[in-house]
This record gives C-alpha cells, sequence and structure tokens, in this order.
C-alpha cells in the first residue's frame, strides 16, 4: 500500500500532497461511493476515489461502463467548484486534464469526442461523468489502459485502450493535479480553447438526433459551457446534449 501510496503522490506533484484520497480494490461504483460518503458527511471536497475495479460502473445515460480488475483506471474527485459554475464547464475541465495527464504520463495524445470521451486511434480509451450535488461536483473518470484478455465484449467494439504499460496510481495523480489546478480557474478560456484543440469534430459533417429524428449539420465550434455549436440547413444552433456521429468520415483519435 506504501509503494501504491508513493506513486500516487508522484502525481499529484508537491502541489498537491494533502490531498486525501482512498485506495480500494473493488466497489460498485466511485462515483456512487464518494456521493454516498458526501452525504453521510464522511468526505468533504477535495477528496479522491481510486479502484482497481467496479462492479456498477456508469457512464452517461445511465449506461453501464466495463471496469473489469487489473486493466484501467477507475477515480471519482469530489470537488467543491468557485460560483458561479456548471456541469459543462466541470466536463470540458475534466477532458482537457485527462488528455494532459496521458500526454505526459505516456507520450500519447487522445482526441476529445464531444461531449465527454477520449479516443485513440479510432477507439474509445476513456469515458467521463460529472455529476452535480448541490454545490458539489462529482467527476468520474474511467480509462482503459490495456486491453482485456480475450479482447473487448462484441457489443463494445469501439472500445480501445492505452496499451502502454501507463502507472495508473501516477496517471491518476496527475489527472487530479490538472482538475484541481483548473479548477482555480474554471472560467479562464484557456481551458475551453485547450478542449476545442483536441476535438476534431469542429469543422466535420455530422449526424445528431433530436426529437426522434435524425438530421445533419457541420459542426462550426464549442460553446464557453460546452455546447456543441453546429449549422444545419435551418441555420445555427447549440447542442447541450444528445449523441453525435460523423456523416461520411470515420473518427480518428490522433496519435
Amino acid at each position: 500500500m506504501v509503494g501504491e501510496e508513493n506513486r500516487l503522490r508522484q502525481g499529484l506533484g508537491d502541489a498537491f500532497q494533502g490531498l486525501p484520497f482512498t485506495l480500494l480494490s473493488s466497489t460498485d461504483s466511485t462515483n456512487l461511493r464518494l456521493k454516498e460518503g458526501a452525504r453521510e458527511g464522511r468526505f468533504a471536497p477535495p477528496y479522491l476515489l481510486i479502484a482497481d475495479a467496479q462492479t456498477r460502473g456508469r457512464g452517461r445515460l445511465g449506461r453501464s461502463f466495463l471496469s473489469p480488475p487489473g486493466t484501467g483506471l477507475y477515480m471519482s474527485l469530489l470537488l467543491r467548484p468557485a460560483p458561479p459554475w456548471n456541469p459543462g464547464q466541470i466536463t470540458i475541465l475534466a477532458a482537457v486534464a485527462a488528455c494532459r495527464a496521458i500526454e505526459e504520463e505516456t507520450g500519447l495524445h487522445p482526441a476529445i469526442k464531444w461531449v465527454n470521451d477520449l479516443f485513440l486511434r479510432g477507439k474509445k480509451i476513456c469515458g467521463i461523468l460529472a455529476e452535480a450535488m448541490g454545490d458539489q461536483v462529482i467527476v468520474g473518470i474511467g480509462i482503459n489502459l490495456q486491453t482485456p484478455p480475450g479482447g473487448f465484449p462484441d457489443d463494445l467494439a469501439i472500445a480501445g485502450a492505452l496499451d502502454c504499460g501507463a502507472d495508473r496510481l501516477r496517471l491518476a495523480g496527475r489527472i487530479a493535479a490538472h482538475l484541481l489546478r483548473g479548477m482555480e480557474r474554471l472560467n479562464d478560456p484557456a481551458i475551453v480553447d485547450a478542449y476545442r484543440r483536441r476535438m476534431p469534430l469542429i469543422g466535420r459533417d455530422i449526424t445528431y438526433t433530436r426529437d426522434g429524428q435524425q438530421k445533419n449539420a457541420r459542426v462550426t465550434g464549442v460553446s464557453e459551457d460546452g455546447g456543441l455549436i453546429i449549422r444545419d440547413a435551418t441555420g445555427e444552433k447549440i447542442l447541450r446534449t444528445g449523441e453525435v456521429t460523423l456523416g461520411s468520415h470515420s473518427f480518428l483519435g490522433m496519435e
């Protein structure tokens, strides 16, 4: 355990050595565990929870997130942002923090697929779930560090992994440090700019779903609060939620 704590603290760096944390071999969901602990007064922000496996890992829209032991990083950070703030800003910050940490730790450069996924070599390697809870927010991040033995299930054909021997706890520390540093300047336009630079959807043709109908549009940008700015036959609009797919283009994460 001491060795694990040291590796985590290496990633946190000198500025955040005092961050309280818990390391678990397994839990139902790091987000759920933090949420329950915060409500019961056992955890106060900032607080970091990391598990080697999850039995009920969750993604957006109530979807499950495959979280087998020994193959991924599953972490949640409890934060109290300074007002004003909105969940879209937190998701943007978390995506940029995860990208920067992966870049520093591995030399790989994932791309961001709106709104909260990271892709590498055309495959999804990371999912992010930010959940507001009063004046607090829980940021859950799951990263596939290596392909599970036997590969991913057939229904997760889009899934991929870093597959580069990344140190799980040192990477977690780097992500937490970038998140905490970003929280100190949440409204800094540079954070949104960093998000935009890593999102190859901009300038691409997409298909999106609204009111049960699929529509075609071109992505023209990202708003300051994380909305996807698109232009279709009826003009320009901003998507706040939903799923988008590339029209005639395949999605390729940056190498």
